[in-house]
């Protein structure tokens, strides 16, 4: 009963992936193949293993990759020195997310801003889909990648899986993974192991699902007064995206929503609502249950800001 479960919940992802990687008929005509795929292998034992990261360390490794990642999008000399970055990844995130020209260095465009708005489990939805677009790119079919990618969403979090069960298609796809923070990748005496983190397992979780378990950061006051409560160095470089940011303490960001800084994201593609939708999904625990979430007056301004530069460009 159980294995006939698992199956159907794999069919039913499937789905879901294919819906939303808006496939050609031919990788249609491969479901069978991806459902045929094994279930997820079995975990090493802790005699293998010993000691394991926690789910907590997990995750905070899971963060640091992934804000690490998103940081060489929005401005590499933000990024650790020595943090460097498979030509595949890079590719995935020049298809759509960074411009460039002929003698130039990579920018972002329109929608690698929009990008950055995104909740983190719609721009991992997103990174995923372009990952296995290009995959034919790479001499790689996409079946297979689709098939090891369902699969790995249903591994346990935070068990260890033997890399030498993995084929070769599936071992290029473990270490790309892991510089995204899908996997954590550990050698022992005699073999090497990936750990799944929450992000692997989020594959096969709703959109909706990985919002409502998000706490957010930032409140809006009504003088315009923007506070951020994180120490990350990519919050920080969101919010520079619409906002002015005024100084950078520990654990808080400081900053203002003003007309130039407003100006400056519309003019690379990102809207008030945008704007708006951003800083309600990611209120912070103490300003959640008001009324509205971000002060009316604010939004509204933002909305007037947009419906101006709209009028004057036309």
């Amino acid at each position: 009963m159980l294995e006939i479960t698992r199956m159907v919940l794999k069919v039913l992802l499937l789905w879901l992936l294919f819906r939303k990687f808006h496939e050609s008929t031919s990788w249609s005509n491969s479901i069978s193949f991806c459902c045929s795929g094994c279930l997820p292998r079995e975990p090493l034992p802790f005699s293998v293993t010993g000691r394991l990261p926690t789910l907590v360390e997990l995750e905070n490794y899971a963060l640091d990759q992934w804000e690490c990642f998103l940081l060489q999008l929005i401005n590499s000399s933000q990024v650790e020195k020595g943090t460097t970055f498979s030509s595949s990844m890079m590719k995935t995130f020049q298809r759509g997310l960074l411009s460039s020209r002929d003698g130039e260095a990579a920018k972002l465009s329109e929608n690698g801003f929009q990008f950055l708005l995104m909740e983190t489990n719609a721009q991992l939805w997103y990174i995923m889909r372009e990952y296995i677009s290009s995959a034919e790119e790479r001499g790689v079919d996409p079946t297979d990648l689709i098939s090891f990618l369902l699969e790995l969403s249903f591994h346990t979090q935070g068990a260890a899986y033997s890399l030498s069960t993995l084929t070769e298609v599936q071992r290029v796809a473990i270490m790309d993974l892991m510089e995204l923070g899908l996997v954590k990748l550990q050698q022992g005496r005699k073999d090497s192991w990936f750990i799944p983190t929450k992000l692997a397992t989020n594959l096969s979780s709703s959109l909706s699902d990985s919002a409502a378990s998000k706490e957010g950061i930032v409140v809006v006051e009504t003088n315009f007064r923007l506070y951020a409560y994180s120490a990350s160095k990519l919050h920080c470089e969101i919010l520079r995206l619409f906002s002015r940011v005024e100084y950078q303490l520990p654990n808080l960001i400081v900053g203002a929503i003003t007309k130039e800084s407003l100006y400056g994201a519309f003019d690379n593609g990102i809207t008030a609502e945008q704007i708006i939708s951003f800083l309600q999904q990611n209120a912070h625990p103490r300003v959640i249950d008001k009324i509205p979430i971000v002060p009316e007056n604010v939004t509204d301004q933002i909305r007037l800001w947009e419906n101006d530069r709209n009028r004057v460009e036309m």
